[in-house]
Parts: structure tokens; C-alpha cells; sequence
């Protein structure tokens, strides 16, 4: 899931999707917080996988 959000945030950042039905700056934000919660998802998934195996 962390993967889809963060290639879903490029695409809506660069311009895939929401091109003419929204502001470039909200397009713009809106793909940055997609683009960090897919980051954020991975780093706590792997984080937790970690701390599982040394348990």
C-alpha cells in the first residue's frame, strides 16, 4: 500500500490526474501528503518487521 500512495502522489503532482478540475497548488499539495504518507507507511511497516524478528 505504501508503494501505491507514493506513485499515486507523482502521479497527481505531475499532472496524471486532477489536471483541470483543480487549483495547481492544491494538485501540488495534495501529492506531496500522498507522497509522505506512502514514505511514512513503509518506514513504520518496516520498523515493526524489525522489531518482530530481534522479539
Amino acid at each position: 500500500m505504501s508503494a501505491v500512495f507514493f506513485f499515486g502522489g507523482l502521479f497527481v503532482i505531475f499532472g496524471a490526474y486532477f489536471r483541470e478540475n483543480f487549483p495547481e497548488q492544491f494538485r501540488i499539495t495534495l501529492g506531496i501528503v500522498l507522497v509522505l504518507w506512502g514514505i511514512y507507511r513503509y518506514l513504520v511497516t518496516h520498523t515493526k518487521s524489525k522489531q518482530d524478528e530481534y522479539q
